[in-house]
């Protein structure tokens, strides 16, 4: 039962719309009649011009009709002569006037009435009906269908018994009311008799447009603090800022007094700030910390000790704070002390090292004048330098006290040579 259901009343209302567009209550079975009079008289007139559908408009106290064919040029004719003909005739016919539009097919092989009609005008040649289903299917499905189903039925091939063919490519849901499926049926008139033709053509799904709606909620700049770039500040802020200063720009090695200088600056505000300022984003502080870095450079420099008690003694004054401070606070200010020690430390170390490498640069310069010295005059035989004579002064008494250990140590030797010879006798 399910198969009798026409695809097109099945979905009318929810994706096909009715071919006639009107409602009346007193004059429905006049106007009834005057559509299917118009519809005749134009496909009677229009048989070969590829008309497919014929719509109905009555708004008010007019009639539109839409005729939609594949052949517009046969229908308007030349200059529109053939339809200011049909429009007269039609006319007549009613006894009400009437407006006719012509519209386009521009895809003939995605229209179900046409590929039957083109289908039972190759039967009505002869043509072989197996061979005209084939290229009917691969005509649709090239111009873009997604899936077609023909069924030909009669005395096929002038046989003496009906019977049915069925041909079918892709898909085709029948049950599927959003599938926009069109059906078309015609009849093929030949020398046997009728054979009818019936096309099922799947075009795809028609489905409602859904509106996007975009909400756009208004974002406060609290929210965007509150953002993770609020966490990892915090965690920037519990390390020492003393450690990522360097990190982030290191300036060339400076003389000793401007490294103590910058020491002393940046111990200076750690003392001072509570725990709401070290809450603050350490991006924000950092161009404050450049700017008085660039006002103590342009300073007339000063002793290294003056400001090395300067910082013992701003530090003392911290030290009677930090029991009112909370942890953090304490740990930051300690860690500020210990890298002004070292940074005041280092360059000592270094000023002792470099001290160091003079001195022994200066010995090494001495030993080489003294060796490009020029020596004293001699002869050319037996002449010597004053070094020479000092070095072999030097050496003659170690010669002689090398000679003399040699001979006690062979006295020794002779003794106990003896001493075992006269043991060895007494033996005997």
């Amino acid at each position: 039962m399910g198969r009798k259901v026409n695809p097109i009343g099945f979905r009318l209302g929810v994706v096909r719309d009715w071919q006639s567009k009107w409602h009346t209550d007193k004059h429905y079975v006049e106007y009834l009649q005057e559509d299917i009079k118009i519809r005749e008289a134009i496909n009677k007139k229009y048989g070969d011009a590829g008309v497919s559908l014929i719509e109905i408009e009555r708004p008010a106290n007019k009639i539109i009709v839409n005729v939609h064919t594949s052949r517009p040029g046969i229908v308007i004719g030349r200059g529109g002569q053939r339809v200011d003909e049909t429009r007269r005739n039609l006319e007549e016919l009613i006894g009400k006037k009437l407006q006719l539009n012509v519209q386009e097919i521009r895809q003939p092989e995605l229209d179900a009435y046409l590929v039957a009609r083109s289908l039972a005008e190759q039967i009505e040649r002869r043509v072989a009906y197996r061979r005209a289903m084939k290229q009917a299917l691969f005509r649709s499905m090239q111009a873009g269908a997604q899936g077609i189903k023909i069924n030909v039925a009669g005395r096929l091939g002038g046989a003496e018994i009906a019977r049915s063919q069925v041909m079918h490519q892709g898909r085709v849901p029948l049950h599927t009311i959003r599938a926009d499926v069109d059906y078309g049926f015609t009849e093929a008139h030949t020398l046997m008799g009728r054979i009818g033709i019936k096309v099922w053509l799947y075009r795809g799904d028609i489905l409602p447009e859904q509106e996007e709606e975009v909400f756009e909620a208004p974002i406060s700049v609290e929210a965007v603090e509150d953002t993770p770039v609020a966490v990892e500040e915090e965690v920037k802020a519990e390390v020492p800022a003393k450690k990522e200063a360097p990190k982030v720009k290191t300036p060339a090695p400076a003389p000793l007094e401007e490294v103590a200088i910058v020491a002393v600056v940046d111990e200076t505000p750690v003392v001072v700030e509570e725990e709401a300022k070290a809450e603050v984003p350490a991006k924000k502080e950092a161009p404050k910390v450049e700017e008085k870095k660039a006002a103590v450079s342009s300073r007339k420099k000063k002793a290294v000790t003056d400001e090395v008690d300067e910082s013992v003694g701003s530090t003392v004054k911290s030290d009677e704070d930090k029991v009112v401070k909370k942890p953090k606070a304490v740990k930051k200010e300690k860690a500020v002390e210990e890298s002004a020690t070292e940074s005041v430390e280092k360059p000592v170390k270094a000023a002792k090292k470099s001290k160091a490498v003079d001195d022994d640069a200066k010995e090494a310069k001495k030993e080489e004048k003294s060796k490009k010295a020029k020596p004293v005059s001699r002869t050319k035989t037996t002449a010597k330098t004053e070094v020479e004579v000092e070095t072999e002064a030097e050496e003659k008494p170690l010669e002689s006290e090398k000679k003399a250990k040699t001979a006690s140590d062979k006295k020794k030797k002779a003794k106990t040579v003896e001493e075992e010879d006269d043991a060895s006798t007494e033996k005997s």
